[in-house]
């Protein structure tokens, strides 16, 4: 089991966050958290969803199932979907 630093959290979820602000093409200025909810997003929409497939795949090395994605109601649940699919590379 890995072990890491509240800092290393906070981190790791700040990195995701930007990738994910990159990935929907959203503004640096818009909010964002792990709070945030998906639906409420501008840019997360079909392309937006491919973006973050695609940079799942290119930024963390795994591939996230399509009926994962889809019951994702958060920002930090599409980042447990990355952690829990990092567990199984």
């Amino acid at each position: 089991m890995r072990r890491y630093s509240r800092f290393h959290e906070v981190y790791c979820m700040e990195h995701f966050i930007e990738i994910l602000r990159d990935a929907m093409n959203m503004d640096s200025s818009s909010a964002l958290d792990g709070s945030s909810a998906l639906a409420g997003l501008d840019g997360w929409d079909s392309l937006g969803k491919f973006m973050f497939l695609s940079a799942a795949f290119t930024d963390y090395g795994v591939t996230v199932e399509p009926g994962d994605l889809n019951a994702a109601v958060t920002v930090a649940d599409l980042w447990i979907l990355i952690e829990k699919s990092r567990q199984h590379v």
